[in-house]
């Protein structure tokens, strides 16, 4: 097997035009499966923070607030209102609760975030155990405690195409306190595009009133509260039962519905790399059968000098292998360097919150379109490599001469 890669291997250099016209072919197809599959996987993972963001399975609100709550998850509403604390921690007693994460509103502040100026709600969070925000911003960054976290509307689209700058930094002066933003949120058409977001120990911290921030200690104003699969109904029964003086509102549901609206986008972008692979493998196969017309005189001078059928076949297969992993390789290593190196241009032109795969998800990409693309190039090359092979050494010869 290694002599036969050998000469295999050796036929590719001898014929330089042909092993180009084989690698450019497997190389084109990786560029666009790499592409592909890549913004498939870029889409689904927005839509996984989408549904994390919107797909909170109860909120918790104090009485008579339910209405308010609403179907916002993560609120940017100017309303105040709070409740105890200790609320949380009997909610989170509930062993059919996954996670419980509050948040307070706070005031509305008249600042300036990025040259954006305006008047923005501020909310507090717990970076500890929220799994709405972190799941639909920019970057996964850790939280400090003066950190702050801005709506697109707040300054955030200004951020976005620098959020990887780790040099670039903005201050924010709220209640006295200068915050740095940390991340934005990308934009999602609801009042969290205008909300600045600060954590909880910081609103905590300040609140006094020379800071003009002045709430209830130890209180909250909502939960989100993220259920086991098939347990809202239930949860939300036994948190009334316990009679906290809160209404609990169900999520809306979108969930379910986004990923109802997204399924024929998802089918369709499958379906497009289905008819790459296709086309793929018809352009491999009608240029092989091409190739291979032109060895047959080469194919049976091989077979007259002894070479067994299997032996030939297995090496043409091998320079159609050979080529292809080149092809292939410089196909995803292009296609990845160019949509990394212009990750924030795409962000620009496409004004669509993709969550675009790491470097070592990306490498993994890389090495399964180039099996993939080598894998198909074999396929498609054994078919007109066993037709020619049914042919005596004689007759390839004398067909070669024609």
């Amino acid at each position: 097997m290694k002599k036969l890669s050998t000469v295999a291997w050796r036929s590719l250099k001898r014929k330089i035009s042909r092993t180009v016209l084989l690698s450019g072919s497997a190389a084109i197809t990786a560029f666009i499966l790499f592409a592909s599959y890549f913004f498939v996987l870029s889409m689904e993972r927005s839509i996984e923070a989408s549904s994390s963001r919107l797909g909170a399975s109860l909120m918790v609100v104090p009485k008579g607030f339910g209405a308010q709550a609403g179907d916002m998850i993560i609120s940017g509403t100017p309303t105040k209102f709070y409740m105890p604390e200790s609320i949380l921690d009997k909610v989170r007693t509930i062993s059919e609760v996954e996670i419980a994460s509050p948040q307070l509103y706070l005031e509305t502040v008249s600042t300036v975030c990025c040259q954006t100026a305006g008047n923005f709600p501020v909310v507090a969070y717990d970076p500890e155990t929220d799994f709405t925000l972190k799941n639909w911003t920019a970057a996964d960054k850790k939280v400090g405690k003066y950190d702050l976290i801005a709506g697109a509307e707040a300054g955030g689209k200004n951020y976005i195409y620098h959020f990887d700058n780790e040099y670039m930094q903005e201050w924010i002066t709220l209640f006295g306190k200068d915050f740095i933003l940390k991340n934005m949120i990308f934009p999602t058409g609801m009042g969290t595009d205008r909300t600045l977001f600060i954590t909880l120990d910081a609103a905590r911290e300040l609140n006094h009133k020379d800071s003009k921030l002045d709430f209830p200690e130890n209180s909250i104003s909502i939960i989100l509260v993220k259920t086991k699969p098939g347990m809202e109904e239930f949860v939300k029964r036994q948190i009334e039962r316990m009679n906290l003086e809160v209404d609990v509102v169900k999520g809306s549901g979108l969930q379910e519905t986004v990923n109802k609206q997204i399924f024929p986008v998802k089918m369709m972008s499958y379906m497009m790399i289905g008819l790459v692979l296709i086309m793929s493998a018809l352009q491999v196969m009608t240029m092989f059968t091409a190739l291979i017309s032109e060895r047959r005189k080469e194919i049976g001078m091989l077979r007259a000098m002894g070479a067994s059928r299997a032996v030939t076949f297995r090496l043409l297969l091998m320079e159609a292998g050979f080529a292809s992993v080149i092809g292939a390789a410089i196909g995803s290593l292009l296609a990845g360097a160019a949509l990394y190196d212009n990750r924030i241009l795409l962000l620009q032109l496409l004004q669509l919150p993709m969550l675009f795969p790491d470097w070592v998800t990306g490498f993994f990409i890389g090495a399964g379109t180039t099996a993939a693309t080598a894998l198909i190039a074999v396929l498609a090359a054994f078919f007109p490599v066993r037709s020619t092979l049914k042919l005596q050494p004689y007759e390839a010869i004398r067909e070669g001469e024609q």
